[in-house]
């Protein structure tokens, strides 16, 4: 290869002993002499928040300064549009001076166009100014600015009035000068419309957050762009599926509209049974949601499926647990490990006496008087926690300094959980169950209980089909044998027959926690 001729080196240039400082100023600065000695005036040292007491020559003069004594930090005040507005609440800026190695270039560009063409030629001219020992740069986020508006009937906020006196000595102003007395009127009308007169001094700063928080946000390496319909991917069609409607509901024109958004392909599918509020009006779901009753399943998960489905044929309405105990224990804890096999054969509902219970598909109870053997009851009070690895060999044991506790306790506390409730032993597993469940004498009279005195025409949300009247009393004798029972195993006492009726807290509140559907 023949070496380049000096025609294809790169041109050499000498770098000016001009010495500059460049600043990246925080806004956009156009192409004009008041534009440019704006920007620097704001750079200049407020002598006080009154505008027009800075210029573009106290600026430069500043910056001057703070190189010299090797300052590191410049303020910018941003001027406000209006002239005789303050600054008072505006915080500025902050920037900093840092050292810079860079070179500073000015472009020239010109536009050569021909007469009698449309043709245009453009030239760039490139000038090497000098080298940049100082950057200015502001980096930092602005601070929130917000001015009080003035009371009712004042021109101008007492706290702005009062700071212009003390910048302008106005001894005459500050002798007569008084705080008003505090009024409890925050809200004025002025035209008809009412408007804030409350006139509080906002606070010195609104965010100490200076630099951005570098939260380092990547996309989830198990996402990708897809292109998907719309209706198959937004909020409100996954939420009516959830609710077993229909999908002829929903507009036709979201079935032809695809778009491209990141999915992740190892998200967590949502299995849960569809849940329905007691207030749903329509059907209530027939069948499980069309893409869980496509999942495909296992031969061990199919015979699963075969034996969940045998046990609606003894009640249609069950509890989690009290359908886990119809199982052994190996086959309930592989239930619990496929939970999607619920919702392949029941719904629940999100509220009301049959919460969080397991519905065959197609039965309301919202329709059915029978319905109410079925509802629950959830008592409110500590139950004794079961202690853990060391904590469960201390209460079966005791320690040697205790010789009370040196005989092996009983085994109360290691039986299986049940969900029936007798009257006679303590539950410490579950505090709610189906009153089909509750077998104590002195309750099962006040649970098939008949007439319409007792019962309803039309299911209650909290108290179901039952009267309140004749709620109150099934509530107020489970309850009070619940926690009789509990007090009497914590000290160590064995009931041995049904406590009475006494009153004792209850709640069917929706936020009551129903313990045997975490089991």
């Amino acid at each position: 290869m023949a070496p380049a001729g000096r025609d294809d080196e790169a041109p050499s240039w000498t770098i000016p002993p001009t010495q500059l400082v460049t600043i990246e100023y925080p806004g956009y600065i156009h192409a004009s002499c008041k534009a440019l000695d704006s920007a620097l005036t704001s750079l200049s040292p407020r002598m006080g928040p009154l505008a027009g007491t800075a210029s573009a020559r106290q600026a430069l003069e500043h910056l001057s300064m703070l190189l010299d004594r090797g300052a590191r930090i410049v303020e910018c005040h941003l001027l406000s549009q209006e002239p005789e507005d303050t600054d008072l609440y505006r915080h500025p800026i902050l920037g900093d001076i840092v050292q810079s190695q860079d070179l500073v270039v000015r472009i020239r560009r010109q536009v050569w166009k021909r007469s009698d063409q449309d043709v245009y030629r453009k030239q760039y001219m490139l000038e090497l100014v000098g080298s940049c020992t100082h950057a200015v740069r502001f980096r930092r986020m602005a601070d929130f600015a917000y001015r009080p508006d003035p009371p009712s009937g004042s021109s101008e906020h007492p706290a702005m009035s009062l700071h212009r006196a003390l910048m302008t000595f106005d001894v005459h102003f500050l002798r007569a000068y008084r705080f008003e007395p505090e009024r409890e009127l925050y809200e004025v009308s002025e035209n008809g419309t009412p408007i804030s007169n409350l006139a509080m001094i906002p606070p010195p700063f609104f965010s100490r957050q200076e630099l951005p928080f570098p939260y380092g946000y990547r996309q989830n390496p198990t996402s990708s762009l897809q292109t998907v319909s719309h209706a198959s991917t937004s909020k409100r069609s996954r939420r009516t599926a959830r609710k077993g409607e229909s999908s002829a509901e929903q507009p036709a024109d979201l079935e032809d509209t695809a778009v491209t958004r990141y999915i992740n392909r190892a998200r967590w599918r949502n299995l849960a049974p569809i849940a329905i509020k007691f207030s749903d009006t329509g059907p209530v779901p027939h069948a499980p949601d069309p893409s869980l009753a496509a999942m495909p399943l296992s031969e061990k998960q199919t015979m699963q499926l075969q034996k969940l489905r045998e046990q609606w044929s003894k009640r249609p309405i069950w509890s989690r647990l009290a359908l886990l105990n119809q199982f052994s224990e190996p086959e309930a804890r592989a239930l619990i490990q496929a939970k999607e096999l619920f919702a392949l054969v029941a719904y629940t509902f999100a509220d009301g006496p049959w919460r969080d219970a397991l519905v065959q598909f197609g039965y309301d109870p919202r329709t059915d008087r029978q319905s109410r053997f079925y509802q629950r009851i959830h008592m409110r009070g500590k139950t004794p926690r079961r202690p853990t690895t060391r904590g469960l060999f201390k209460s079966e044991y005791g320690t040697a300094s205790d010789t009370r506790r040196s005989h092996i306790r009983s085994a109360e506390l290691m039986r299986s959980p049940t969900h029936e409730f007798d009257g006679k032993t303590a539950s410490f597993h579950t505090s709610t169950f189906q009153l089909c469940d509750i077998t104590a004498l002195s309750i099962v009279p006040l649970i098939h209980v008949d007439g319409p005195n007792q019962l309803l025409l039309t299911p209650d949300v909290t108290t179901g089909w039952y009267a309140p009247q004749a709620w109150e009393a099934i509530r107020s004798a489970v309850s009070s044998s619940f926690h009789a029972l509990l007090n009497a195993s914590t000290n160590d006492q064995h009931p041995q027959e049904d406590v009475g009726s006494s009153s004792e807290d209850y709640s069917h509140d929706e936020d009551d926690d129903d313990e045997d559907m975490n089991t």
